[in-house]
């Protein structure tokens, strides 16, 4: 057996009606079965519908785990031998307490795993603990579960990463609209090294049309094996490859968590929720505009001739900050461009690759020497030594193997920065989707390469990350407000225990 079959349940979820989506979500179980499908998928609230304005509104349509549901499907998943994964809400007994939650049930129809969702329903749903293991064995590995937008802060896959997941299972019931989930989940499948498997539903609920939602899944390394849509019910199915033992092959895993630093991250158990000025309580530069400017030389081009060119035609409103990823420049051309920064308003960020363990970063604003920041690679990094202070924003300059984190981001917004500076030697889809997924936790990102530079800034509400992009012999600019990034939600219900403990005890 060197395949796992997964069928995911892209289910026309009717409002209020469970009988009906009950009906029908035990028939396609029953046809993915007799399809040979070995693990199972269902979305979120899949019997109930999604939108509730009230407790009082949803309450006849919670369940029980003993309940009609979980007891059919139990049963179901006794006789044909398979696991079986479902969103549905849940009322504890005796407390009355409700819960958007998730359930997974094995071969044996036994229930091996219960989550319920973090980032609750605030109208009606109570939060899940973060403490309660989401994870569960199977003869192809360890399994994790999320619900839809557990996924959208960095810090719960990651978790579920270092609890030895390697397949994550998401049902979900997200709309087309504003951030598209696809690139977020394949962000969470690439920098966590594991397959995930996300389950949307189609239809129209009572306030979403989900007609065009998408149900996917992705391998380790961010590869789309599965994207599909339809505004009927339908299976859509997918084989993900295992290893010679017939498992879940762990390796990509194991070495993105063996990369971590967990050193580096103890920021992020910070309560910061009860702080109401961040500027005044972590000693920031007073919030306002800063214009960011990314200069991306030609070959042709020299980078320093190239950065003045473009600070002398500058008409400077707001304060400018411009950044080069160059070759280490030499003192002569690094001089040149200090003509361009006479203004107190305007500085110079070139960041270089020294050796293959060292990145350095040179600074220049109008007043004041130059500062040069050396930064190693390989090992630990001083956040002391790596933040710098310009005008309306805290700097935080990392390479970009910790970009690829997203504890540095978190561990970053909590030291109050409000932009990360990274370098590096490539410009691809991956580097620039891993950039732009960091907003998320509430910093705004560039990334300068020789081939190509981006500047990425948190989004509003729903929708997507603020983004600028430059390819070779272009320029692409962006308006940081860092009022408005200051102004932060972060997502505290995390198992600190098992982020900060190590690289993932099977690594």
């Amino acid at each position: 057996m060197n395949k796992l079959k997964i069928s995911l349940i892209h289910l026309d979820v009717h409002h209020g009606r469970p009988d009906v989506n009950r009906k029908t979500l035990l028939s396609l179980i029953q046809q993915s079965a007799a399809e040979g499908a070995q693990v199972i998928v269902a979305p979120e609230l899949c019997t109930s519908g999604y939108a509730f304005n009230s407790r009082a509104a949803i309450a006849p349509f919670v369940e029980t785990l003993d309940g009609p549901t979980v007891s059919a499907i139990r049963d179901l998943a006794r006789s044909l031998r398979v696991y079986v994964c479902l969103g549905l809400a849940l009322k504890n007994v005796p407390s009355g307490v409700f819960t958007n939650s998730a359930v997974a049930i094995d071969t044996h129809g036994e229930i091996v795993c219960r989550y319920d969702k973090i980032n609750a329903e605030s109208r009606w749903a109570c939060p899940g603990n973060p403490r309660r293991d989401n994870t569960f064995h199977t003869p192809w590995g360890r399994v994790g579960i999320l619900i839809c937008s557990d996924t959208y802060y960095g810090l719960m896959p990651r978790v579920t990463a270092l609890r030895h997941a390697d397949l994550l299972l998401v049902p979900a019931n997200w709309p087309p609209s504003g951030l598209d989930p696809r690139q977020l989940w394949r962000a969470r499948a690439m920098e966590n090294g594991l397959y995930l498997a996300a389950c949307n539903r189609t239809g129209m609920d009572r306030s979403m049309d989900l007609r065009e939602a998408t149900s996917c899944v992705y391998d380790p390394m961010g590869s789309c094996l599965l994207e599909g849509r339809q505004a009927t019910s339908r299976i859509f199915y997918v084989e993900v490859p295992l290893n010679s033992q017939g498992r879940l092959d762990p390796s990509i895993r194991q070495r993105k968590l063996f990369e971590r630093r967990p050193e580096q991250y103890h920021d992020c158990y910070l309560n910061l929720r009860p702080i109401r000025n961040l500027t005044e309580f972590l000693s920031l530069p007073q919030p306002g505009m800063l214009q960011l400017c990314c200069v991306v030389p030609s070959p042709a081009e020299d980078p320093a001739e190239a950065l003045l060119r473009r600070l002398e035609k500058a008409s400077v409103k707001d304060p400018h900050l411009y950044l080069l990823a160059s070759s280490p420049l030499s003192d002569r051309a690094w001089d040149l461009m200090h003509r361009g920064v006479e203004s107190k308003k305007t500085a110079v960020l070139v960041c270089s690759a020294k050796g293959t363990s060292q990145l350095v970063f040179r600074f220049k604003s109008g007043r004041g020497p130059t500062v040069t920041r050396q930064i190693d690679t390989r090992s630990h990094f001083d956040p002391e030594i790596s933040r710098m202070d310009f005008n309306t924003a805290r700097l935080h300059m990392v390479p970009f193997a910790a970009l690829l984190h997203p504890e540095t981001a978190v561990a970053s917004a909590k030291q109050g920065c409000d932009l990360m500076v990274a370098y590096h030697e490539t410009f691809t889809p991956e580097d620039r989707l891993m950039a732009a997924v960091r907003t998320l936790e509430g910093v705004a990102v560039t990334l300068c390469t020789p081939k190509g530079a981006g500047i990425w800034t948190p989004p509003e509400g729903h929708q997507r990350w603020g983004e600028a992009l430059a390819e070779s012999g272009e320029m692409c600019h962006l308006r940081l407000d860092t009022q408005r990034i200051r102004a932060r939600n972060f997502q505290d219900s995390i198992d600190f225990e098992v982020l900060l403990r190590g690289h993932g005890g099977d690594c």
